[in-house]
């Protein structure tokens, strides 16, 4: 059942005036009234309970007890809130910062009568909407999946960036093209037939590979749901506003992933932009307030809210949270589990597996250097998967039947989906399972314009390379370190470069050129590095960077970094965390040494210490899921190509 914190409401400001003819109830009229509510709550929470099984208190709040943040909170609750704190969340001191900030929702703002097209539009919409969600086509007006033409997304052709030529362009792609992957759909979205359902979700808080991590997630869960996928209005994302106003600093996901692309050549994904949802769906009376019933429009009837600050965003997230069913799905709390087969039956079988597991009490370290096979039976995979995770969040019927899901960031009730994809999403069908995680792979990389400047760099690293060492690395190798400085707030991996090199140096050999992507400003932090060997950073190669966005040159580090022969990074950094999968992508695409165990011999952590060696064995999901990615992520995904059979309608 949902818990008192969840289901309890804090009045509005507009609910903290009492009403002049309130004053007047009786004692009588107002402890009748209130038996008369207890006695609906009960009634619904029993229908509920038989409708979502055992799951309830993930699923049960979001068909009204959390009116607590879908209207907003009242400012003094909300300073209350931040004195204090919030000590659950991971993430850096600044991410915490942020995070405080996009957390102040404002409460409703009171439209003039002359801009709500509420009273004009009620009575057509109540007697229209039924029909046009019925008539409506299944794909979206904005960007369609077509007839899959040749994938553009798994080539490289960096001739419209300003180089470099193919072959070393090449050199940056770990992706593929599986052309029977594009083709397969959900089996949730053959099931919608005609009928039109959407996700919205809100972009993490913290910085960019937070968002990065949170957005992969929604793009799985969206996948996986057969939704339409709406994707938030331009706006600047936290540390990505760097620069003058001759470069942009308003962002969308297409700036950085090839969003479009992936929705034409992907029969499993459809996007629709904020503006076209809200023309689509809510000035048409086709939203629909989840307390009152009655058609919902957008605040101010405003559809455009590219380019907004936080304040307006604000705004727009709070009044979605109220037309949208919003699941509390906390992921270190449960795995959210998608049934092969859509009905009570399938969703049953999984919450008996999930009940067997937990009376069994099965360890995470007993899966530590032996995997599960990935093709293995549901309740073995799901054994692993758990990681010593308690519940289920089940996509049941309930879910299925709504017309728009919101995934909220919320950190007053520890909504935020700061894990990896993999970590949080179960599907039943191992072929399911695989051919998503395929899909982030070949699909969910940066844009060609980051990756041909990442190119361009490391052409220039391997030249340097070669100069400073002619006879002995013809092929212009280097070593790399992501040495993660800043904000970080943990104190662990803030240390002196004469210990990094102390806990490195072993592994490295003298002289050797070393690439070093940081966030350090003071280079000269890097001084007893420099003594052993020849380091470089990105603001070297500012010839090759000539025209990019500063805001990308964090993701270009990243790929850079990815190329090092020997890499070491930061423990708890998800920056670090992401250059180790693309390493894990190239293990398994060049068969280096590893790559069936999963395990990555060449990658290192010089902070903390312990942790040094921790990519050199197979390890499953556990802990604060955020500190490292995990080898289930590269490890044996291109099993089972072409078995798949639900295919494109």
């Amino acid at each position: 059942m949902a818990t008192e914190k969840d289901s309890t409401r804090p009045p509005t400001a507009e609910q903290n005036e009492e009403p002049k003819q309130d004053s007047k109830m009786s004692r009588l009229q107002i402890m009748l009234i209130a038996l008369a509510a207890f006695a609906l709550i009960g009634n619904a929470m029993v229908s509920a309970s038989h409708a979502f099984g055992p799951d309830t208190g993930h699923n049960l709040a979001i068909h009204g007890a959390m009116d607590e943040f879908k209207k907003g909170i009242p400012r003094k609750l909300e300073k209350k809130r931040q004195k204090d704190g919030n000590k659950e969340l991971p993430g850096s001191a600044s991410d915490k910062k942020m995070d405080k900030a996009q957390d102040k929702l404002v409460t409703k703002r009171e439209l003039p009568k002359s801009e709500n097209r509420m009273d004009t539009a009620v009575a057509k919409s109540d007697s229209t909407t039924k029909k046009k969600q019925e008539d409506t086509p299944k794909q979206s007006k904005g960007i369609q999946n077509k007839n899959l033409p040749q994938s553009k997304i798994a080539s490289l052709n960096c001739d419209s960036y300003g180089g470099p030529s193919n072959d070393f362009a090449n050199e940056m792609v770990y992706w593929d093209d599986i052309h029977s992957d594009a083709q397969y759909v959900s089996p949730f979205r053959k099931k919608l037939g005609s009928r039109r359902q959407y996700m919205t979700f809100e972009p993490d808080g913290g910085g960019w590979n937070n968002i990065r991590m949170a957005m992969e997630t929604v793009v799985g869960l969206a996948i996986a749901t057969g939704r339409i996928l709406v994707l938030p209005p331009q706006k600047k994302m936290y540390l990505l506003g760097k620069g003058d106003n001759k470069q942009k600093r308003h962002f969308d996901f297409d700036d950085f992933f090839p969003m479009k692309q992936m929705a034409e050549e992907n029969a499993a994904l459809d996007m629709i932009t904020m503006k076209e949802f809200l023309e689509t769906e809510a000035m048409t009376g086709n939203l629909r307030d989840k307390e009152t019933g009655k058609p919902s429009f957008p605040p101010g009837n405003r559809t455009d809210w590219n380019g907004i600050n936080q304040a307006d965003y604000d705004v727009l997230r709070e009044w979605l949270r109220t037309v949208a069913m919003v699941p509390l799905w906390r992921p270190g709390q449960c795995l959210a589990t998608f049934p092969a087969q859509g009905n009570h039956k399938s969703i049953q079988e999984l919450q008996e597996m999930q009940g067997t597991i937990h009376k069994e009490g099965l360890k995470w370290e007993s899966y530590v250097g032996h995997p599960v096979p990935v093709d293995a039976a549901p309740i073995e995979r799901m054994k692993e998967n758990m990681a010593e995770r308690k519940e289920l969040c089940v996509y049941n019927e309930t879910m299925q039947d709504e017309m728009v899901l919101h995934f909220a960031c919320y950190h007053k009730m520890h909504l935020r989906l700061l894990v990896h994809f993999y970590c949080f999403l179960f599907m039943e069908d191992w072929r399911e399972d695989l051919w998503m995680k395929r899909f982030m792979r070949d699909h969910m990389r940066y844009n060609d314009e980051i990756q041909c400047a990442a190119a361009r760099v490391l052409r220039a690293m391997r030249e340097v390379a070669r100069k400073n060492d002619p006879k002995g690395n013809s092929d212009g190798l280097f070593d790399s370190f992501h040495v993660r400085r800043g904000d970080f707030q943990y104190k662990a991996t803030r240390i002196p470069a004469e210990e990094i090199y102390k806990n490195s140096h072993e592994q490295l050999t003298p002289n050797t050129t070393i690439f070093i992507a940081t966030d350090e400003r003071d280079k000269k932090f890097f001084d007893p590095l420099r003594k052993h060997y020849n380091i470089y950073f990105l603001d070297d190669f500012k010839e090759a960077l000539q025209g990019v966005n500063s805001n990308y040159f964090g993701m270009i580090d990243q790929l850079v970094a990815a190329k090092g022969r020997i890499f070491f990074g930061t423990w708890f950094s998800t920056f670090t965390g992401f250059i180790d999968r693309i390493r894990g992508y190239r293990s398994v695409k060049d068969k280096l040494p590893g790559y069936q165990d999963g395990t990555l011999p060449t990658s290192y952590y010089y902070a903390v210490p312990k942790k040094k060696f921790e990519m050199h064995e197979y390890a499953p999901l556990h802990g604060a899921f955020f500190n490292r990615e995990f080898p289930t992520s590269w490890r044996d995904i291109d099993k089972g190509i072409g078995e798949l059979t639900t295919a494109a309608v």
